[in-house]
């Protein structure tokens, strides 16, 4: 049987690269290189659209071994922002399978990123002059009709090596080559053995051809039909003088004429010929429209910024899952223990079907956006909030019911969703809209059994994209078929219309509809799974006391919420830290809230000796931030802190400093990420307490006795009950605290300034100076109306059975480095205190 190759033409557009932490100055390239399987063929070629761009350089972008080399362009200052605009166009060659063609053709694809460096002064000559830094790997999630439109930031992420590139992708399917010609044969005399596909034997050859047919016309036609309508949607966020008039297409109406074609053919040589002059007039169709529209839209600024905008609306609703809320009143956060709570949903919701449902994104990169059962769980406690009354879920049962038998896709560029249809692999699917609804399970059900031949629909086990709301169900696309006049007796029982067209590139009228509808392909992108685990999640009983986040607060206006106003933002490391360690954390607050002014003081006053008393820290901190207020050319507003374990106690102790009173008015928000706000009491780690007694022992230093209240031996002469005392955080409009249980490093209670069972239960010397810390700093909190306190619990997807997750480090540093929770909590809440 001869081997069907499928070819899907991918073009890479690198716009822009943006120097974030980069440790050696010199030159630099980026190289992009697609990879797939090893049955697979890709051919690499520069795009002449940007041939300008090369010009003045000695080395310009090019293609070595079919991977795509960038400009080499020169870094010699952070945050450089580089504009690359280089496109390469792939040509992507996979095998395909007649019997499961849809999923034969969705095989994974990857592009590999790579970034090189020389140390040269002058500009390298050769690409082999540079080296190999680091490797960023973005895994492509398509459906062969839609293919892929979006344009992505990603980080390349090491020590070392910390920069951020833009790049665009799109993707569509462009040819079916070399059909399955003995395959036919052997059909139309009848003398293939008993087939079977998907478990059902194929005794009728003459329909089975009619169903090869269909499946690969059809689908190179929905890919034609899609990529014209992403063509026409894209258009329309242009002005109009840069417009291109489109012909209407009706793939529905061309696939009658092919199937009309091949019924009526009674030779086996015609049958094939026809067949693959039908395949190449799509093909032709498919090939002329793309370039069309690469011409259009590639190094475009605009549609790249409209590209990326969607890309981020698609991520984000990604990023809202595992996100959770409570509400509890102002004056519980004394009293209020979330620990046992915390910690035993988070476990429940991991080990749930709804983690490892998660979909993917179209643009996967696992190092920066997480695998679907990997993802920080996050779990909110607001205070001072209404608590909730309805589950902010609501939908309706029918959208669930309906989800049981179809798969909804969110197609991001059409803005809405469409209905995919599986028609065990290579059958048509068609059914009758309802006047109200294009969700009507009867109707469906009715004229399902009329179409296929048995009546039945195989479901599919992926579960790879998003849910949808009630209202976007009725706004699907769908491709209308004219009033039926004759009926042909073949597997597919498809009416077609009178006088059909015999050129495939010619499609008739959109006008020309009906209330029938169908749809052509099978895609492996489904939400069927991944709905259902949802519901049973929500209807557990474990999940009774916390709540989805509902869309408003899960980040929707996240894009359009913003403060012009000049906000100043310090950023505080811990022990034995630098002033970058918290860079990543204003990346991802910076990406979260583009158009607000922020600005940050990445203080490094105490950096050179952590372990001195962390008065004097708090002090030289009090002192560069008046320093940078005095001397700074803006007025600032607002000034917020974000502070990492030991900086959360340098920030409160610069707080008490008069040097600051100016300044208290401006006071906006305080971050604590696993601050130890109440000492190191009631620590359950005895590995970590003695490691700290052996360091402080090593070190001589004051403030690992401070943090462990061992510096006094009256527990009320300790340096933590004193800055509890007249503490200054209630003069914040939001103190919100980020903690995990899996930081075995500082105490949870403490890190969240609650009360903790082991304090409520000592009536001793111990508990009662607890309890006084908490009140003093509390209190003042509680009676000041306008400050918010919100506490997140963050469970990680930490590596088992390292030594780092074990002793409680890796869960205590990831907030500081874990690019998934960071763009996570931003992206989905934490962008919200800073506006």
């Amino acid at each position: 049987m001869d081997t069907l190759r499928v070819r899907y033409s991918l073009v890479l557009e690198l716009n822009r690269f943006i120097n974030v932490h980069l440790y050696e100055k010199g030159f630099y390239q980026v190289r992009a290189t697609v990879l797939g399987p090893p049955d697979s063929a890709v051919v690499c070629e520069r795009l002449q659209l940007d041939e300008q761009d090369a010009q003045g350089q000695e080395l310009s972008p090019g293609i070595q071994d079919n991977t795509a080399i960038s400009s080499t362009f020169k870094v010699i200052m952070k945050k450089a922002v580089v504009k690359l605009n280089n496109a390469f166009i792939f040509s992507v060659d996979i095998p395909g399978d007649v019997c499961s063609f849809i999923k034969s053709c969705s095989v994974p694809l990857t592009i590999q990123f790579e970034l090189y460096h020389t140390k040269l002064v002058h500009r390298p000559k050769n690409p082999d002059d540079l080296d190999a830094c680091t490797v960023l790997n973005v895994r492509l999630n398509y459906s062969p009709v839609t293919g892929i439109h979006f344009c992505k930031e990603d980080m390349f992420d090491s020590y070392c090596y910390m920069a951020q590139i833009r790049y665009t992708v799109h993707m569509v399917m462009v040819d079916v080559d070399n059909p399955p010609h003995t395959l036919l044969s052997y059909c139309w005399d009848n003398s293939l053995p008993v087939l079977s596909v998907l478990g059902e034997p194929i005794t009728d050859y003459k329909s089975m051809i009619l169903n090869i047919v269909a499946v690969l016309c059809g689908t190179l036609l929905s890919a034609y039909d899609f990529l014209k309508s992403s063509f026409s949607n894209l258009q329309d966020t242009l002005p109009a003088e840069y417009r291109h008039e489109l012909l209407p297409a009706d793939a529905v109406s061309a696939l009658q004429t092919v199937l009309s074609n091949m019924s009526d053919i009674e030779l086996i040589d015609d049958a094939q010929d026809q067949f693959i002059h039908d395949l190449k007039a799509v093909s032709k169709s498919i090939h002329i429209l793309w370039f069309e529209f690469l011409e259009c839209f590639i190094h475009s600024k605009h549609i790249q910024q409209v590209l990326l905008e969607r890309f981020r609306a698609v991520q984000l609703e990604r990023l809202k899952e595992a996100c959770f809320t409570t509400a509890h009143l102002k004056e519980k956060c004394y009293d209020y223990n979330g620990s046992t709570l915390g910690s035993s949903i988070g476990n429940f919701i991991r080990n749930s079907r709804y983690m490892q449902n998660i979909p993917q994104l179209p643009l996967q990169a696992n190092e920066n956006d997480g695998l679907s059962g990997e993802l920080p769980i996050i779990l909110e406690d607001l205070f001072d909030w209404e608590p909730y009354t309805d589950n902010p879920i609501a939908v309706p049962k029918h959208v669930l019911d309906d989800a049981m038998t179809e798969s909804r896709v969110w197609d991001p560029i059409m803005r809405r969703p469409h209905v995919v249809v599986q028609l065990d692999e290579i059958k048509i699917r068609a059914w009758r809209e309802s006047q109200e609804s294009c969700t009507s399970r009867t109707s469906l059900e009715d004229d399902l059994s009329k179409i296929t031949p048995n009546g039945n629909s195989q479901q599919s086990d992926d579960s790879q994209f998003y849910r949808t709301s009630s209202d976007e169900v009725n706004n699907m696309l769908i491709v209308d078929l004219e009033p039926p006049v004759r009926t042909r007796t073949s597997a597919l029982s498809i009416n077609t219309p009178p006088e059909i067209p015999q050129v495939l590139d010619q499609y008739k009228p959109a006008s020309a509809i009906s209330k029938r509808t169908i749809r052509l392909l099978k895609s492996e992108i489904t939400h069927i799974n991944f709905e259902q685990s949802r519901r049973d999640l929500i209807g557990s009983s474990m999940m009774e006391t916390v709540h989805f986040l509902t869309d408003t607060e899960g980040g929707r206006m996240m894009g359009k919420s913003f403060s012009p106003l000049p906000h100043l933002v310090v950023c505080c490391h811990g022990l034995e830290g630098a002033s970058n360690d918290l860079r990543l954390v204003r990346i991802f607050l910076q990406q979260a809230l583009p158009k607000s002014d922020l600005h940050f003081l990445m203080a490094d006053s105490y950096m050179e000796d952590t372990y001195r008393h962390i008065g004097d820290m708090g002090h030289l901190l009090a002192e560069e931030i008046a320093n940078t207020l005095l001397c700074s050319p803006k007025s600032y507003f607002r000034i917020s802190f974000i502070g990492h374990s030991l900086g959360c106690l340098v920030i409160r102790a610069a707080l008490k400093s008069r040097l600051l009173d100016p300044y208290r008015e401006l006071f906006y928000t305080f971050l604590s990420l696993s601050g130890p706000h109440l000492g190191m009491l009631y620590s359950s780690s005895y590995l970590v307490n003695g490691g700290l007694w052996l360091m402080q022992r090593l070190k001589q230093g004051k403030s690992l006795l401070q943090i462990g209240m061992k510096d006094h031996s009256d527990l009320k002469q300790c340096f933590i009950y004193k800055l509890s005392k007249g503490d200054q955080l209630h003069n914040f409009k939001n103190l919100v605290f980020v903690s995990s249980h899996q930081d075995k490093y500082v105490p949870f209670h403490s890190t969240r300034i609650e009360m903790c069972n082991e304090a409520k239960k000592d009536y001793g010397y111990n508990g009662q100076v607890y309890r006084e810390m908490l009140q003093n700093i509390m209190l003042p909190v509680i009676q000041n109306s306008n400050c918010n306190v919100v506490r997140y619990s963050v469970q990680y997807a930490l590596e088992h059975g390292s030594a780092s997750s074990m002793i409680g480090r890796a869960a205590h540093i990831a907030c500081l480095d874990s690019e998934v929770f960071l763009n996570k909590f931003f992206s989905v809440m934490g962008w919200k205190f800073f506006v």
